[in-house]
């Protein structure tokens, strides 16, 4: 067993439960649990949230990514552009690696930021309403990117 891959295997798909994991958890549990209490102790608890979550997960997304590239190239059956372009499977690791970038930045530009600027915000509504969108397209990305590990684990 190379225990490298196995490390950089592990590593990859908890990072990527724990990310994937709080997506999943924000949007089914805790947002509607929040939106059951006072505006003011929502924009309390967004604000924590969003600090908490800015500090963990740029280095989760980081790490996640770099993993993922290093298991699709260096441990994987990628070695040159044209097994990129030119396999099923170098197409889903491709199109997993878009998504995944795409996930790191609505994260980083607007998801993050946003929940941080709810304690602010001078129309609550709306802006958990709009922060409500775009959580939705990163679980829509969440969803691609799911299926893109089925999919390259039976090599598509």
């Amino acid at each position: 067993m190379d225990w490298i891959q196995f490390v950089i295997q592990w590593l990859h798909v908890l990072l990527g439960i724990l990310w994937f994991g709080y997506a999943l958890s924000m949007y089914f549990l805790v947002t509607p649990a929040l939106a059951k209490l006072p505006e003011a102790a929502q924009r309390d608890a967004n604000l924590h949230l969003g600090e908490i979550g800015t500090r963990v997960f740029p280095v989760v997304g980081i790490l996640v990514l770099l993993l993922g590239i290093l298991r699709g190239t260096v441990f994987g059956p990628i070695d040159s552009v044209g097994d990129v372009l030119g396999t099923a499977y170098g197409i889903t690791w491709l199109v997993a690696l878009l998504a995944t970038i795409g996930l790191f930045i609505t994260g980083a530009r607007v998801i993050g930021p946003a929940f941080v600027g709810l304690k602010e915000a001078p129309d609550f509504p709306a802006a958990v309403a709009r922060l409500r969108r775009v959580t939705t397209f990163d679980l829509g990305l969440f969803g691609v990117i799911f299926t893109c590990m089925i999919l390259m684990r039976f090599g598509l």
